[in-house]
């Protein structure tokens, strides 16, 4: 059966989509849906076909909302809730300030960042990660949502400090094979890990660059994850990019490698090896090969341009993908870059100037699929 695609790109005023068949080559777009709400993410659940949105209107609240037929209909499921009276604390740095100072507050929802579908053997189970920092879960395809609280009250909670964007978990990462095992990022405090369903949970950072905290020995946390993602098909595959450098951790290694040699420095770190970057993928079929977007501290790419970088030996080498891509510079999010599950595997990342950009081979060209768009949060796929 021929496969169809369809990329779902999440901006600052609505959603849209974009439906091609599978050449890739011409698209069909739908949109605005929910404006003007911020859609943070879409994800597509292949177990039945449904479409999440993460929606965060700054006035009328976030609210999560799905589709059971690909957007022909939406209709808006309960967002996850704390309970009342649920208080933690989090640590936060002043100007000018040598120590952060602690403040014990209670909690709310703020936004949805990320839903990811769970395993494959647990068909009706989503997870969320959302701000201020939690996971949430659901057993019954997203209608209800129950706080992992395990998560939440990790010993090192109270010197969780917020990045630059806030205190969000934004990325989730299911192993292929095995359901209790889970890994999620969080802005400016790491990676964590469970291998009994989220009963208990663990720092996994060793080996993460963090040149501006304490050195690894003195502390588990301080490390700022900007997007991690688990490969689809291979079990004990992760790919991450944070602030300093992408980094690989396969086979449950004790330390993630940092992956940077060979790509653009971000040069606001003077004397470190680093490459900042937001965005990061994975090949669906190949667990070596990944791809990045580095960018410089002004949150725009280097020059000469923006452009794709993609290694096939797990960072061991770096090629630059630019055919067809603009001289100039841009910006691209966290959620912003994709592939879909095709061969060969196409590569899609949306920018903050509203321009979505599609690569059906790889990485090897490049061709604009929409450009006037809000600016864009995130893109993520569905191969039908």
């Amino acid at each position: 059966m021929t496969k169809k695609v369809a990329v779902l790109v999440g901006t600052k005023k609505g959603a849209y989509i974009f439906r091609s068949g599978a050449g890739r080559s011409r698209w069909a777009a739908e949109g605005p849906l929910f404006s003007p709400e911020p859609v943070h993410h879409l994800a597509y659940d292949p177990r039945d076909g449904s479409i999440y949105a993460a929606c965060n209107l700054s006035w009328g609240g976030p609210k999560i909302r799905v589709t059971r037929d690909l957007g022909k209909t939406w209709k808006v499921v309960s967002n996850p809730a704390f309970k009342k009276g649920k208080v933690a604390t989090t640590s936060y740095f002043e100007a000018g300030a040598d120590f952060p100072k602690q403040v014990t507050e209670e909690l709310a929802l703020k936004r949805t960042w990320h839903i990811e579908p769970g395993h494959a053997s647990q068909p009706k189970v989503m997870w969320a990660g959302v701000e201020p920092a939690a996971l949430f879960k659901s057993e019954d395809r997203g209608e209800t949502w129950s706080e992992v609280e395990s998560l939440t009250d990790h010993p090192t909670r109270p010197q969780w400090s917020p990045g630059g964007g806030g205190l969000m978990l934004h990325s989730i990462g299911i192993d292929a094979a095995d359901p209790k095992r889970m890994h999620v990022g969080l802005s400016g405090v790491g990676v964590f890990a469970t291998t009994d369903g989220g009963k208990t949970w663990k720092t996994r950072n060793e080996g993460i660059p963090a040149p501006y905290s304490p050195p690894e020995s003195e502390s588990e946390i301080g490390r700022c994850v900007h997007h991690l993602v688990a490969h689809p098909t291979s079990p004990r595959v992760l790919f991450q990019q944070n602030h300093f450098a992408p980094c690989w951790l396969v086979d449950d290694e004790p330390k993630w490698k940092n992956v940077s040699a060979g790509l653009p420095e971000a040069s606001h770190v003077p004397n470190k090896d680093n490459a900042y970057g937001f965005a990061a993928a994975v090949h669906p079929q190949d667990d070596k090969t990944a791809y990045v977007i580095p960018i410089a501290l002004d949150r725009l790419s280097p020059e000469p341009g923006i452009a794709v970088y993609g290694t096939k030996d797990r960072g061991g080498t770096w090629k630059r993908l630019a055919k067809g891509l603009p001289k100039g510079r841009a910006e691209v999010f966290r959620e912003g870059m994709s592939t879909d599950r095709l061969d060969p595997a196409g590569i899609y990342f949306g920018t903050v100037a509203g321009e979505l950009w599609g690569s059906a081979d790889e990485g090897r060209s490049w061709d604009r699929i929409a450009q006037y768009l809000p600016p864009i949060m995130a893109v993520s796929t569905a191969t039908i």
